[in-house]
């Protein structure tokens, strides 16, 4: 939040020390770079990771999603506190830090992961990586490699984080096939991370919205963007056990 809170203490402060000796060296951050938040009783730490999309390019106003998002969950009594190196956002947005870094690969992210993680220690990850990876012509595999040890960074800086990773929603004519072939691979990415104890879901998001709903044939418009919060809002909300609109587990 604005300024952010961000107190390095107690049971914090070993959890990330444990964290960082996990890390591969690429991925430690020196010590004054690990400034690990209060925990603060009833607030859940969301981390929004990926590229342009997480920044809100297509709706700036909105800052993508996180706006639509903060007044959803807001609306049905979850208070969040968005976390991350970066910040921007409409002042309308009461909290702008996230981890959206436009342009940028999974491939290019995997390095930096785990100290964005270890600094940050959300409670959830939204994860929206790999469009980038497609159109500089990556291969689907090649993507889901990436996006796999991308989680290994994510669940080595912070074990008992949930993340939420959702698939392409870009409609990337040209790369309609790898698209495709993506979305077949991620699910078992998520699985085997499963199947070593991790808390991850897969959200196939390739038929979320027209093509017609995105500002400029790449990035989702505000109307989309409004689609996308409420899937993110759903997962987060089924992750804490409540219901949509009460607030209550």
């Amino acid at each position: 939040m604005r300024p952010s809170r961000r107190i390095l203490t107690g049971v914090v402060a070993t959890v990330a020390a444990v964290a960082l000796s996990a890390l591969p060296a690429a991925d430690r951050p020196e010590d004054a770079e690990v400034p690990a938040a209060v925990d603060e009783p009833g607030v859940v730490r969301v981390m929004p990771l990926g590229a342009s999309s997480t920044v809100g390019v297509g709706s700036p106003a909105t800052a993508g999603y996180r706006l639509p998002l903060w007044q959803r969950l807001a609306a049905d009594g979850v208070r969040i506190d968005y976390v991350g190196s970066r910040s921007s956002g409409p002042d309308a947005l009461p909290d702008t830090d996230h981890e959206g870094r436009s342009g940028w690969t999974a491939a290019r992210m995997v390095p930096m992961t785990g100290g964005w993680v270890l600094a940050a220690q959300p409670d959830v990850v939204l994860l929206h990586a790999g469009t980038n990876d497609l159109l500089q012509g990556a291969s689907a595999r090649a993507t889901a490699a990436s996006l796999d040890r991308l989680l290994d960074r994510v669940f080595a800086a912070a074990p008992h984080t949930h993340v939420i990773m959702a698939g392409v929603w870009a409609p990337l004519p040209k790369q309609r096939a790898e698209r495709a072939r993506l979305a077949e691979y991620l699910p078992r990415v998520a699985a085997a991370h499963r199947a070593a104890r991790h808390s991850v879901e897969f959200v196939d998001t390739a038929t979320l919205f027209p093509a017609g709903r995105t500002a400029d044939g790449l990035h989702a418009g505000p109307g989309a963007y409004r689609t996308i919060a409420s899937v993110w809002a759903d997962r987060i909300e089924a992750h804490l056990g409540i219901g949509p609109a009460t607030g209550r587990r």
